[in-house]
């Protein structure tokens, strides 16, 4: 009996191709020549990497550096001042109406109409910096479209109450009751609606600035990993490829691949550290500088409307008691400490300026007390700069100081002395020589301070930047000319 073989198949012509191609393909990737290619490339790959890391993170924190530095930052410092503009044209308004005929009371009704109109200039450009920086942000931008609204409302009534009190001829302090009624619907206005909208753009405009700041040191903290990650691969590529020549070829050293191995580790180290200073720059210039300083501009904007309460206060009898609680309460906000009248206040005050720089209540002065707090209190005293402490001593001195000449005016007042009254009032705003404008010279010489220790900040952070500029791409093209020559030799003895 004949058995018949079943026929053999043959195989499919497509897989014996794909066959033989894997068969070549690792024929010569067994081969000396491949394998150093092979490597070659993957330290090519990894330089290249380590260069497009290392771009990518500084390229972040340039730009943030740039929003920080000459963008945002400067747009949230101006729209602080404008609740400062706002506050002061209502201070200058009430001075007016409180020297009725006599024009040449303090430094003047000319001067104090002057310096309503620079206060309405810059309220209108903090507006401008306002819209800008909340653009896309549709309540926001709505805010500042009020607010632009109600300034011309509020500037309307304040010149109406001028008006009607010049056409009075009201002598000094005896406002013309349609005037006082016009001005209470004005100061109303600027109470209720403008201050608290300009202070919360001054705050969100703070969020904004602190928000992208996180999210930028964010993102270059996890390009610090990128760049070392991207060395660290670059130099072990390196080191592999150097091991391998030298195992195939019995050489002890290659020069230039250990040249690039020292220069990836440099630059590596470099870009690392570069990025770490400049990021510590970026942060002392927003904390020690920018937010010290927005918040001794909130201080003077706080303190301006204060001391406005003084004019309020004598041109307004009514509404008299409540100017004067309203003054406390602002006063707390610049400089708190637990007391509930005034007469206690100036006392506690005074202390403050005498034990700094040992401010009290601070290290248990009972439970009750909760230290000296406020714009110029524990916080102000915290964010001092080194060298500095004095700047803060002469502001809390002169914020002394003005607190003792309005203890002068209430006793006047008190007395039923209303000239004398007025005349101390006329004092404390004289734009030379009066008590307020001694008390905004010494927070704005502070103030200062702090505006340039945020500029030296963000140029240093741009200094250290700088010069990766060129230092980078030349140090990669280095690596890449390193590379060529360390296995070119070693490939040509295969030719």
């Amino acid at each position: 009996m004949t058995t018949t073989e079943p026929p053999v198949r043959p195989a499919p012509r497509g897989r014996s191709a794909a066959r033989a191609g894997w068969d070549v393909l690792r024929t010569w990737t067994a081969t000396t020549p491949a394998r150093v290619w092979l490597l070659t490339v993957l330290c090519v790959a990894t330089v290249l990497g380590l260069f497009a890391s290392a771009s990518f993170t500084l390229g972040q924190t340039r730009e943030g550096l740039d929003v920080l530095g000459r963008d945002a930052g400067p747009q949230a410092m101006a729209t602080t001042e404008l609740y400062l503009a706002l506050a002061d044209m209502d201070a200058k308004t009430s001075d007016v109406l409180l020297m009725g005929t006599d024009h040449d009371l303090g430094s003047g009704r000319d001067d104090a109409l002057e310096q309503y109109e620079a206060s309405r200039r810059q309220a209108n450009e903090a507006l401008l910096h306002a819209a800008s920086l909340t653009e896309g942000d549709t309540v926001e931008e709505r805010n500042v479209q009020e607010v632009l609204e109600g300034m011309g409302a509020y500037e309307q009534l304040a010149t109406e109450a001028r008006l009607r009190n010049d056409e009075a001829e009201a002598p000094p302090g005896e406002v013309d009751g349609q005037a006082l009624e016009t001005y209470r619907r004005a100061t109303l206005m600027m109470h209720t609606e403008l201050l608290p909208k300009a202070f919360n753009l001054g705050l969100d405009s703070s969020a904004i600035v602190r928000a992208d700041h996180e999210e930028r040191q964010a993102s270059v903290a996890v390009g610090l990993l990128g760049v070392g990650g991207a060395g660290a691969a670059a130099m072990l590529a390196l080191v592999a490829l150097q091991g391998f020549l030298r195992v195939r070829f019995h050489r002890r050293f290659n020069l230039p691949l250990l040249g690039a191995t020292l220069l990836t580790g440099a630059l590596t180290l470099g870009a690392v550290l570069a990025l770490d200073t400049s990021g510590g720059y970026q942060r002392e210039a927003k904390e020690e500088g920018l937010d010290a300083a927005m918040s001794l501009a909130r201080a003077q904007a706080i303190a301006t409307d204060m001391q406005a309460d003084q004019s309020r206060y004598l041109l307004d009898p009514e509404m008299a008691d409540n100017y004067q609680q309203v003054y406390l309460e602002r006063a707390q906000q610049v400089l708190f400490r637990p007391v509930n009248n005034l007469e206690d206040y100036y006392d506690a005050v005074e202390e403050v300026a005498v034990s700094y720089p040992e401010l009290p209540g601070r290290g248990g002065a009972g439970e009750d007390d909760p230290g000296t707090l406020g714009y110029l209190g524990q916080k102000a005293q915290d964010a001092v700069l080194p060298g500095h402490e004095d700047e803060l001593a002469e502001v809390l001195e002169a914020y002394s100081a003005l607190q003792g000449q309005d203890e002068e005016l209430r006793a006047a007042a008190g007395a039923g002395d209303t000239e004398e009254a007025i005349g101390v009032r006329m004092g404390i705003t004289h734009s030379e020589d009066g008590a307020f404008r001694d008390y905004e010279q010494a927070l704005g010489d502070l103030t200062d301070l702090h505006e340039e220790a945020f500029e030296q900040g963000i140029g240093r952070g741009d200094a250290v930047l700088a010069l990766w500029l060129w230092l980078l791409p030349a140090g990669a093209a280095a690596l890449l000319l390193l590379i060529l020559f360390g296995v070119r030799p070693r490939l040509t003895e295969y030719r």
